[in-house]
């Protein structure tokens, strides 16, 4: 593990750690200071606590003599002679030689020093109190700067345009802010916001486009048989007219009316529910993938065989050797060496083969094969995804269809392609389910030539 940089510290750590560093520094040279003042000060004046006695002695002859000492303050005034002796209560009148003692003045040693040398001497005075002051406020701002730039300027100016880019509708920008402090874990999350923001913007985008693209398929699907109950009504307006309508025309004429109108209702109920399937919410379970697999087999061995077809389903795994490779026709059962448990919505997973193989139900001739896969490491090596392949022993798909869902805009390839035009619409809503239970589906041709729907579930 890496040594912790200091802007990596939490913001209160941050700065508590720099108040105590700055604090230390103003105490330090702020000491050194006042220390080196004080040094100089006692340079200039060496007996700064001292004053300066001048006394005056006046001797009974009439001559006098002035005499200077270095008095300091506290001192015995014993230690000066003349001052012992009018200590000691002699009159100065009793002295044979002196007449008189007089203090002419006491100057303070300052007043003895040079004009520049007191100019110094009162400058280091006032630096002495006011450089700690001077260090305070200077620290007080430092602090306040270097945390502004390095807890909050680049994040707050990386937040403030990350704020313009979503007011301004641009959700493909990348928010990186690579610290591990609160403001750190703010930018991840701003960016985790903005990540699922344009994903969903993403995603409610292309449910328009594809509800579009879905609305364009059924008009397209309709003009078929609108055309073709528009036709029959002017041929019968116009044979009625002309009076050459028998009735056995007119009951072939009825009848292919009916089948166009059946045609539209189909085609009016797969639009209700395609308008549903924007309400329908993937509900994942915890399931028995064998008793999954078993309920697959059964009942869509038994649909197959109640429209004439053998349904073939074989179950293979790449995940702990929990699958054999085996032939679950419904005859023969479902058997497999481990249980596994799986997450998934298996009221989609039924609907979506519903409408797959109920495709391979009208096309195929005979058989009809589905190949159950339990794949890990796709797309995580802990994630685990269910594969289901459906294959028919039809005719396969057309290539312009196969050329169209070879395309982004899927659901615009599945239009139309049987005479009543169910399969197209059967495919869209199945592809829209896998979406929903974040899965995929594909079309493809077998090596025999078959049909074969491939969908995949994160399971």
């Amino acid at each position: 593990m890496g040594s912790l940089k200091l802007r990596d510290l939490p913001i209160q750590k941050f700065f508590i750690a720099l108040i105590l560093l700055v604090f230390s520094i103003v105490v330090l040279f702020s000491g050194l200071i006042v220390w080196g003042c004080a040094a100089f000060r006692h340079y200039l004046l060496p007996d700064s606590n001292s004053a300066y006695l001048t006394i005056q002695t006046t001797f009974t002859d009439g001559t006098s003599q002035r005499s200077s000492w270095l008095f300091s303050f506290g001192s015995d005034p014993k230690s000066i002679p003349q001052m012992e002796e009018l200590y000691d209560g002699i009159p100065v009148s009793q002295k044979a030689s002196v007449s008189e003692y007089s203090i002419e003045k006491l100057e303070n040693s300052y007043d003895m020093l040079t004009p520049k040398r007191q100019l110094a001497y009162t400058a280091c005075g006032i630096l002495m109190i006011a450089a700690p002051m001077f260090l305070s406020l200077a620290g007080i701002l430092f602090c306040s700067l270097y945390f502004y730039r390095k807890k909050l300027r680049l994040p707050l100016k990386l937040l403030s345009e990350a704020t313009g880019q979503i007011a301004a509708q641009n959700l493909d920008f990348d928010l990186e802010y690579d610290c591990r402090d609160e403001m750190g874990d703010l930018c991840r999350s701003f960016s985790q916001m903005k990540s699922a923001l344009y994903e969903n913007n993403k995603r409610l985008w292309s449910a328009l486009e594809e509800r579009k693209r879905l609305q364009a398929s059924v008009a397209h699907d309709l003009r078929n048989p609108i055309a073709i109950i528009q036709g029959y009504a002017e041929y019968l307006e116009d044979k009625a007219a002309a009076g050459e309508l028998t009735p056995e025309k007119s009951l072939r004429i009825a009848q292919n009316m009916n089948l166009a109108a059946k045609r539209l209702e189909r085609y009016t109920d797969s639009m209700h529910t395609l308008s549903q399937l924007e309400d329908i919410t993937v509900k994942k379970e915890k399931v028995s993938l064998s008793r999954l697999v078993e309920g697959l087999a059964a009942d869509f061995s038994l649909i197959a065989q109640n429209n004439g077809r053998i349904l073939h389903v074989s179950v293979s795994s790449d995940w702990t050797d929990a699958f054999t490779e085996k032939d679950l026709s419904m005859e023969k059962g479902l058997s497999l060496e481990k249980d596994l448990s799986i997450l998934a919505d298996t009221a989609i997973l039924y609907r979506v083969l519903e409408n797959i193989i109920g495709n391979s139900l009208r096309f195929s001739q005979k058989d009809i094969f589905m190949d159950i896969m339990l794949e890990t490491g796709s797309p995580s090596p802990s994630s685990r995804r269910l594969t289901i392949i459906v294959r028919d022993d039809g005719k396969g798909f057309p290539a312009q269809m196969l050329e169209n869902a070879s395309n982004p805009c899927l659901p615009h390839a599945f239009q139309a392609s049987g005479p009543d035009g169910h399969m197209g619409m059967g495919m869209a809503v199945s592809q829209i389910l896998c979406q929903k239970h974040d899965g995929t589906l594909s079309l493809s041709n077998g090596s025999s030539g078959g049909a074969q729907v491939k969908i995949s579930f994160q399971v």
